[in-house]
């Protein structure tokens, strides 16, 4: 990796073996004006000891610059030879938000070179929208994991492997076009089936829609100058009325000005009547609908229950999502975490999570611990959030956007 390892390397996406060293390997994402995939093989007489240039070997095993922005990593044997593969999740492209950024399918040779057929066998996953998490579970039952995709401006979706490619399983989830922020898999009810938990921005976010009231973003060269545009529309009276200000549309498409001169104008009108008719049906149109964060309940088949998480959670997004015994009553417990700061002034900023631990009950019933009895009051923008054990303790590890992480210990009480 090198001495200068911190200007380049700016995420570990995860440990994983990747089948070329009983060590364990380590991916890394280096951005230099771009993507660029790469592996550190450990050396496994090394381990972590000295320098990280001494205790890596860096080898770069995947086609070069990418040009997207990736959210998630994730390994899985999908192919069964024996060599985990990978999933990899674009999240937006630069300067361009809206567009479909790339997502990879990586299978790997088991010598340390991964392929990417996505783009061949799966375009639907390569080009599946603004992915923002990503698991692997068997939530179908058939003893093979399917690769289940939540993104913004999206529906849950879930993918099974089949011979050579991935053929999407049909759910009662595609018309969930949510703020998707986050997925997890575990059997909240013990039914045998694993249920999914989905963080999503949350219903106290300034914009509500619902299925009759969708949000729109309009995406189309609306000035003609070359440059792909934006604009986001809620539905107000079954009109599509956009959701920034004159001013704010004015500097991005400086035609808008001359058209609408008076405010009263200008606020009146719908996107249809801002732009000529040609440039609305020419729009790739994405969707909002639900931003409610839920546990859904696998029924089997493609169709999942719906539950919406506690009002507390709902206060924020969820961005973090960690299933533990926590009261070691015999019950998954779920752990979560969340905010969003960067939002413009006029949506406000998400702040009002502080963590939740959610006891369960084994039968899909959830009930929100307070902090005085939980102990997590943790302030800021969560990003993730890992269990780590260490000579028989459990430890939550908390991580935050500009901030520090934070270690939680688990105290390791009977039920009562």
């Amino acid at each position: 990796v090198g001495k200068d390892a911190d200007d380049l390397l700016n995420k570990l996406v995860r440990w994983q073996e990747l089948g070329m060293n009983p060590e364990g390997d380590v991916m890394l994402q280096k951005k230099v004006s771009g993507i660029e995939f790469a592996v550190c093989l450990t050396m496994g007489h090394k381990g972590f000891v000295g320098k990280v240039s001494e205790a890596f070997e860096h080898k770069k095993l995947m086609p070069g610059n990418f040009g997207v922005n990736t959210a998630v990593a994730i390994a899985c044997d999908f192919n069964h030879d024996g060599y985990p593969d990978l999933f990899i999740g674009g999240r937006s492209v630069p300067r361009e938000y809206g567009s479909s950024p790339v997502s990879y399918l990586f299978v790997n040779d088991g010598k340390g070179h991964f392929t990417d057929m996505a783009a061949s066998k799966n375009p639907d996953i390569a080009r599946i929208g603004m992915v923002t998490s990503a698991v692997w579970a068997d939530v179908t039952g058939d003893s093979a994991a399917e690769l289940v995709i939540a993104g913004e401006w999206m529906a849950p979706r879930v993918f099974s492997f089949r011979k050579d490619h991935f053929e999407e399983v049909k759910t009662n989830l595609g018309q969930l076009y949510g703020w998707w922020q986050s997925v997890s898999a575990v059997d909240l009810n013990g039914d045998g089936r694993l249920d999914l938990v989905l963080g999503n921005i949350g219903e106290n976010f300034y914009l509500r829609p619902d299925a009759a009231n969708p949000v729109r973003l309009w995406i189309n060269d609306f000035d003609q100058n070359g440059t792909v545009d934006n604009i986001m529309t809620r539905t107000v009276e079954g009109r599509d009325m956009p959701v920034f200000l004159k001013h704010d549309l004015e500097e991005q498409i400086p035609t808008l000005k001359k058209q609408n001169l008076k405010h009263g104008a200008f606020a009146k009108k719908s996107i249809q009547e801002l732009f000529p008719s040609q440039l609305i049906q020419s729009s790739q149109v994405k969707t909002f609908n639900y931003p409610a964060s839920v546990i859904a309940f696998n029924e089997g088949a493609g169709t999942f229950r719906l539950q919406n998480l506690p009002q507390a959670v709902q206060f924020s997004n969820v961005q973090a999502i960690n299933s533990l015994d926590l009261d070691q009553d015999g019950h998954p417990d779920l752990v979560l975490g969340g905010n969003e700061f960067g939002f413009l002034p006029q949506f406000g900023r998400l702040d009002a999570s502080f963590g939740h631990v959610l006891i369960g009950d084994g039968k899909g019933g959830f009930s929100p611990l307070p902090a005085g009895k939980s102990g997590l009051q943790l302030a800021g923008q969560v990003r993730d959030l890992v269990q780590i054990r260490s000579k028989g303790r459990r430890c939550l590890l908390f991580l935050r956007n500009d901030d520090y992480p934070v270690l939680y210990e688990v105290q390791d009480r009977a039920h009562k």
